[in-house]
């Protein structure tokens, strides 16, 4: 069996830290990601694979070390609701 893997980067509400990783059976609902050196993980985060074009909002489903399985609860397209607030005349 191949697996195909995706670069990404995880970041988290309120913190100015990024992470790199790389995920594993990405769907549009989950993925299974690693991150080498991993501290702390929230139970909720943010993830993007298309560097901030879209932007998948993760619940922790579980965790061993560096590997973790997230369900992504929604995702958001950040830079079209920048680019339609840009451009309203306020």
């Amino acid at each position: 069996m191949i697996e195909q893997s995706m670069d990404g980067l995880l970041f988290f509400r309120g913190a100015r830290e990024v992470r790199e990783c790389v995920a594993y059976d990405v769907t549009q609902t989950s993925a299974r990601i690693c991150s080498d050196g991993l501290g702390l993980l929230p139970i909720e985060f943010y993830v993007t694979f298309d560097n901030f074009r879209t932007v998948g909002r993760c619940r922790l489903i579980w965790r061993y070390r560096d590997d973790f399985n997230v369900s992504f609860e929604r995702w958001l397209a950040p830079r079209a609701h920048v680019a339609v607030s840009d451009s309203d005349p306020a």
